[in-house]
């Protein structure tokens, strides 16, 4: 201790007596050797500390703030980011804060100095991987507890969260760091540290939201939804910035969880054909006529533009393998797709939503953003209809669209978590008007199927049938169609396909009539959305359209008749309390 007392006096004094360069210029700093010598070891005092060994950590952390004061700038940093790098508990950590208080008062900029130099090693590869998820997983604990109202380490949180947040930049690639360890620990960081009070930059954001969704995902295949909770928070946080925030986020979730390579996540299947492809033509690689069409067709084509590709195998390799479906235990995709719609609900929840009344704490989506979840969709399935018409054109028109309804049935059939998008988008009204292309697509593939089908109930086709129970319902959670052709698909299996193809049919000619266009639904202030009163629609009733359906219930009284009362028309004052 006496020996501690020699050197802190030595450090403190090291100017010399004050009567001393009065005539000249000041001598320079007395040198003290034995601190000299410990320049260069200050990892090793730095470990040898944090062992937190009985009386001997006292006098090394003592020792190590000496060591600061008189090497500055450069041991203080480096002592600071070494604690944070190795301390494993609230203990050790503590220690970082106390050198932080020492410290503060002699040796301005430190903490950015520290952060710099870290984050310097971590990008150069010297800082190990384990050291690297420490140092950010005690950041984000000392931010945390600054958050919390903690009293010890509040200052030094405070001021790390405001260096991190000038370094958002480098902070974000590491989301993407091929160790799990570290990208977790940054997703941790980064889902609780302050953005700057300037708006983000358009780059900023954008890298920022790229890999916020790529550790969504990546913690999602790996943990489970218990694993992404960091990076939906960060990807909550960066949706509230600003719009252009919002609409990345929501764009890049929605083509994240449609890309293939997260399809089975929810329930989607998983086309393995390219790579059992790839392995059996690979000695014959330019035999792949598919890989060649593929080329040829890889630019997006125009709305009528050709589609057509070869499908069926590889010339003189013969026909391709049976297709390989690999699918998820459906309580794990129920789990998986609750998560994303309960993210995505986040983000989409406007300003004061739950606070309507009558609402039972669900929350109000804004339209705006379920419009940008709709394009995206749009683009997503169909991209070469993408900016399409959103009137309904007659059902002859269908001819003409033949592969493209064939593509998104096909689509819808392989990726069920479409259907729950929908049913998002179809919560915000009119938001569900600008998914008119693949409302349109879909019911033209179910009027083919029906058509075709020659069983004599829809029992032979639960797929079809549930996939025209759940494309009517959401028409009618849309706003898209009046209650009483919204219900017909409680009824569907009760009945032939024929018949089944006729309730379509009147579904189709009711939106040809009175088409899902955005300036037909009127603000209601009480409920806080958008609703549209058919009532002021000549026959939005359901007028004729409700014959076909009419008729179809009196042919079947035996069965349906009890049904009967769920498919008339209400009147005008039911219709407009309702909303949708």
């Amino acid at each position: 201790q006496l020996r501690l007392l020699h050197l802190q006096k030595l450090v403190h004094h090291r100017g010399g007596s004050p009567g001393e360069g009065v005539l000249g210029p000041p001598p320079p700093p007395r040198p003290v050797p034995f601190l000299d010598a410990l320049r260069n070891h200050v990892g090793e005092l730095c470990g040898e500390t944090l062992r937190l060994e009985r009386k001997r950590f006292l006098w090394q952390h003592q020792l190590l703030g000496l060591l600061s004061v008189y090497t500055r700038p450069s041991c203080g940093p480096e002592a600071l980011g070494h604690l944070l790098s190795r301390a494993r508990s609230p203990e050790e950590l503590s220690l970082a804060t106390q050198l932080y208080a020492g410290l503060v008062v002699s040796l301005s900029g430190l903490l950015p100095l520290a952060f710099r130099s870290c984050l310097a090693r971590v990008h150069a590869g010297t800082l190990q991987p384990p050291f690297t998820a420490r140092f950010l997983r005690n950041l984000a604990l000392l931010v945390g507890w600054e958050q919390q109202g903690g009293e010890g380490p509040a200052a030094l949180g405070a001021r790390f969260g405001e260096s991190a947040s000038a370094h958002l930049s480098d902070l974000a690639p590491l989301l993407l760091h091929p160790e799990e360890e570290v990208a977790e620990a940054a997703a941790s960081l980064l889902a609780i540290c302050p953005f700057p009070q300037e708006a983000l930059s358009p780059s900023q954001l954008l890298g920022l939201v790229r890999a916020g969704v790529h550790r969504f995902f990546a913690s999602l295949r790996l943990h489970g939804p218990p694993g992404v909770a960091s990076a939906s928070q960060l990807l909550t946080r960066l949706s509230q910035t600003s719009p252009a925030g919002l609409k990345a986020v929501l764009q890049l979730l929605v083509e994240g969880a449609l890309h293939r390579g997260n399809a089975e996540l929810f329930g989607g299947e998983v086309d393995r054909d390219n790579e059992t492809l790839s392995v059996v033509s690979a000695p014959l690689a330019s035999a792949s006529l598919l890989d060649t069409n593929r080329r040829h067709t890889a630019a997006v084509p125009g709305p009528g533009g050709i589609w057509s590709v070869f499908h069926a195998g590889v010339i003189g390799r013969g026909l391709k393998p049976p297709k390989f479906v690999q699918s998820r235990n459906q309580q794990e995709v129920s789990y998986n797709t609750q998560s994303l719609l309960s993210l995505l609900v986040h983000c989409c929840s406007a300003p004061g939503g739950t606070e309507c009344g009558g609402c039972w704490g669900a929350p109000t989506l804004s339209p705006e953003a379920a419009k940008a979840v709709a394009v995206t969709l749009v683009e997503s399935v169909c991209p070469d209809a993408a900016g399409a018409e959103l009137a309904w054109p007659p059902e002859e028109h269908a001819r003409a669209t033949v592969e493209r309804d064939l593509r998104i049935g096909r689509r819808f059939r392989e990726q069920p978590l479409l259907f729950e998008l929908l049913k998002l988008v179809a919560a915000a009204p009119p938001a569900l008007c600008y998914c008119s292309v693949l409302l349109r697509g879909l019911l033209a593939a179910l009027l083919g199927h029906w058509e075709a089908s020659r069983h004599p109930d829809t029992a032979h086709s639960p797929w079809h049938l549930e996939a025209s129970c759940t494309l009517v319902a959401v028409m009618a959670e849309g706003s898209l169609l009046p209650p009483a052709l919204g219900n017909m698909h409680e009824v569907f299996s009760q009945l032939a396909p024929f018949e089944v193809r006729l309730l379509l049919l009147s579904v189709w000619g009711f939106l040809r009539e009175h088409g899902p266009l955005p300036q037909k639904f009127i603000f209601q202030s009480e409920r806080g959305r958008f609703i549209r009163d058919f009532s002021r629609e000549g026959g939005g009733e359901g007028g004729p359209h409700l014959a076909v359906l009419h008729s179809v219930l009196h042919r079947n009284i035996d069965r349906l008749g009890l049904f009967s009362g769920r498919f008339q028309a209400p009147s005008p004052s039911t219709l407009l309390r309702q909303g949708t």
